[in-house]
């Protein structure tokens, strides 16, 4: 193996990432059958990994998913981590129902779950507020009564068509509203905004997934003494907000700048964005340093 090639493990093996294969009969690949985590480390130390864990256990739950013990799963990844070497990874574990050699969409009594974990380079912390994104609405509505509507689950291709859609309007993402018109989020980020000086993001029964950085913002939000709702938000809202960012785990607190066109607030990131940006990398360094 050449030095430098990134290892993937799959099913117990590490083994070259251009090397790697699983079945054409894998219900992740057939069906979108099983569910993910994506984490960031430094080195070997995971943020939150019991947290991504116990979503991740969740979800199992919801699909009927037989998962491997936890604590081989988090050494799976730790493992991954040693063996890639990087100084700050992106660490994407994937969890199907496995190779299926029926059809349809019964599944075959016996079959072994695929497990694989990804690692790649990850830049680590942020020191500054990245730059803002504009945002278009999208057309397509989440199930917020479905029970794939708070999990990580294979089937992301609603999120998929929509990036797609606000590309090709020229915009950086999509925002999604709910079967009653409430928003959920953008295609893979929680949203926020601040109005009236409260910070208020979607609750879960709007259909919102739990994000880990969403749950730290709002820890850190309590913290700093930020009066904070969860309440839902319907996009007018959100566009008349003095600030509005989303959150993910990898790219932490984004700020939106512009919304179906227009400006949010002054056009640029607000101070209450910068303050919880900065106290969402300060936490993950906390955890990780």
């Amino acid at each position: 193996m050449t030095e430098g090639t990134p290892l993937l493990y799959l099913n117990g093996r590490f083994v070259p990432e251009a090397e790697a294969s699983l079945s054409p009969l894998d219900r992740g690949f057939t069906l979108a059958d099983g569910i993910f985590e994506t984490l960031v480390a430094l080195q070997e130390r995971v943020f939150r990994l019991a947290d991504h864990l116990a979503r991740l256990e969740r979800g199992a739950m919801t699909l009927h998913l037989p998962l491997p013990p936890v604590e081989e799963l988090a050494e799976a990844i730790r493992e991954s981590l040693r063996r890639n070497g990087y100084p700050g990874s992106v660490v994407r574990l994937t969890i199907s129902r496995g190779a299926d050699p029926g059809r349809g969409l019964d599944v075959t009594p016996g079959i072994t779950p695929s497990v694989v974990v990804r690692v790649t380079p990850w830049q680590g912390p942020l020191t500054s507020v990245p730059a803002g994104r504009r945002l278009v609405l999208s057309t397509i509505r989440r199930n917020d009564l479905s029970p794939l509507a708070r999990i990580k689950s294979l089937s992301y291709v609603e999120g998929v068509i929509a990036r797609l859609e606000a590309r090709h309007a020229g915009a950086d993402d999509a925002l999604l509203c709910n079967t009653r018109g409430f928003l959920t989020g953008a295609t893979s980020s929680n949203i926020f905004a601040v109005v009236d000086g409260d910070l208020v993001t979607p609750p879960e029964e709007d259909g919102v997934l739990p994000g880990v950085a969403r749950r730290t913002v709002l820890e850190e939000a309590e913290r700093l003494g930020i009066p904070t709702r969860e309440r839902s938000l319907v996009h007018e809202e959100a566009a008349g907000a003095d600030e509005v960012f989303l959150t993910n785990v990898v790219t932490g607190v984004v700020p939106v700048v512009y919304l179906r066109g227009n400006p949010v607030g002054s056009g640029v990131h607000g101070p209450l964005t910068e303050q919880l940006a900065a106290a969402y990398w300060n936490r993950v360094r906390r955890d990780l340093l």
